[in-house]
């Protein structure tokens, strides 16, 4: 079967160009640039295509609109599989997630997203999607302007460099409402070291640019109307690297740490099933949705300020069922 090049993938939520060896993808998920199954899936069929692309050598991803890059993932879609979704045994969730993983490896994606299986899919193809990235043959960069939290920090902690505008935030609210990170926790123990990286998992508060680049989260924060141009020249420079030499050098990189990088997705998934569907979670997620304006845009932006020092979610958890 032909491959279809890079730049001329299919995708809902993004848009690519390409510049001689540098490929360009731009998030174009209006109005509120939430991360969703969609965007996962787009995502991943462009890490599958660079894979086959000799022509791409070096990717930058970024937002399609001045100040937003990857907002979170869309509470909307995480409150109605938290409806959704059975209360599992972990035993039960770990199967679930091995077997969701071993149907994709053949080709059954278009049967599970059909099943009571899709939020395992949903996983799964997330492990995937991280799992390229760090072993592919191209250098990929995050260029963020904005905020930048959850699934979307998620997702860039495994690229290989993260630039950030001088107005960028991160943060990582999971803990806050009763969940774990689905796929970023190894690879954020990696850049900042085990104790920062729970630190801000604990915080649940939004770190400015400068902090995050303080705690080894990101390379650089940039002047925003200089962002995309540096991640570009960066880009283009990279890409004159021997790709054979990259690939092996970032094997050996990323594999230093690996204590099973399989595994511990797995372990991350399962908690993401088995806290989803709990009641303290359910609610926290209504209260989320709750606070957002009636258009939908992101908390993070229309009330800023309890989510500065980690409080937004934090009065009214109480009891062991949180």
């Amino acid at each position: 079967m032909a491959t279809v090049p890079a730049a001329e993938v299919p995708a809902r939520t993004l848009r690519l160009s390409q510049d001689g060896p540098v490929l360009t993808v731009l998030v174009d998920a209006p109005p509120h640039h939430y991360m969703t199954a969609a965007m996962q899936l787009d995502l991943l069929n462009v890490v599958r295509a660079v894979e086959t692309d000799d022509t791409v050598r070096s990717v930058v991803v970024t937002g399609a609109t001045a100040g937003r890059y990857i907002t979170h993932y869309d509470i909307g879609d995480l409150h109605a599989a938290a409806e959704a979704a059975p209360l599992l045994p972990a035993p039960v969730a770990r199967l679930l997630v091995r077997g969701a993983r071993a149907l994709t490896s053949i080709g059954g994606d278009r049967m599970l997203s059909r099943s009571r299986l899709a939020g395992v899919l949903a996983i799964t193809r997330f492990h995937e999607l991280v799992t390229r990235l760090l072993r592919s043959r191209a250098v990929w960069i995050a260029a963020i302007d904005g905020p930048c939290g959850g699934g979307g920090l998620e997702l860039s902690v495994f690229f290989d460099v993260r630039l950030a505008s001088e107005s960028a935030t991160f943060i990582l609210p999971e803990l806050s409402i009763g969940l774990t990170t689905t796929v970023g926790a190894q690879r954020l123990a990696h850049l900042m070291g085990p104790a920062r990286a729970l630190e801000m998992m604990l915080e649940a508060r939004q770190y400015s640019a400068p902090e995050a680049r303080g705690r080894g989260l990101i390379s650089d924060v940039v002047p925003a109307d200089r962002l995309p141009a540096e991640a570009h020249a960066r880009a283009a420079r990279y890409a004159r690297r021997s790709g054979r030499a990259l690939a092996a050098q970032k094997r050996i990189i990323n594999n230093a740490y690996d204590v099973g990088l399989r595994q511990g997705l797995t372990a991350e998934g399962v908690a993401q099933m088995t806290g989803v569907p709990t009641p303290g979670t359910r609610a926290l997620l209504t209260r989320w949705l709750e606070m957002q304006a009636p258009d939908g845009e992101s908390v993070f932006l229309t009330h800023p300020e309890p989510w500065a020092d980690g409080t937004a979610l934090e009065p009214h958890v109480t009891g062991p069922g949180r």
